[in-house]
């Protein structure tokens, strides 16, 4: 392959180095500074490639987060499905049954109100419960008393 002649000036130290390695490996000097210059334009690559693997990890950390508000939301519904279930009397007359359907149905729409009154307070369930658990893991591991 044809070179093209490029003028480089070095530290004499380095000038020094470098004869010693070429005179070492049995090379020439230009071939010696012409592949450190191609490693160097290689690792170019690899950060272009690292560059976008972050931007990758980045747009995969935003989906998280919206699946654990999605996680939350449903862990919301299912707390207060929980409490109005308990509530209920077990068994329903064939005669109100109508009515007690449609108690229910205003019940549910009232539950998806303080559902959507807390999340959007930023407060839920899920936060003040297992959320609060974890950190206070985290803070003392088992096996650790608290002081």
């Amino acid at each position: 392959m044809a070179r093209t002649k490029i003028t480089v000036y070095v530290t004499p130290d380095m000038a020094d180095a470098l004869k010693r390695l070429a005179a070492a490996d049995d090379r020439s000097m230009s071939d010696i500074i012409e592949d450190a210059i191609t490693r160097r334009l290689s690792d170019l690559g690899r950060d272009v490639e690292h560059a976008a693997v972050m931007s990758k990890f980045e747009q995969v950390l935003r989906r998280l987060g919206v699946i654990e508000k999605g996680v939350e939301s449903h862990f919301e519904l299912t707390a207060h499905t929980a409490r109005f279930s308990m509530s209920v009397a077990p068994e329903i007359p064939e005669t109100q049954l109508v009515a007690v359907n449609a108690r229910g149905a205003e019940r549910f729409r009232s539950i998806l109100a303080a559902i959507t009154t807390r999340l959007t307070s930023g407060r839920s369930f899920w936060r003040e419960t297992l959320s609060g658990a974890h950190q206070a893991q985290a803070q003392h591991p088992a096996g650790v008393a608290a002081e």
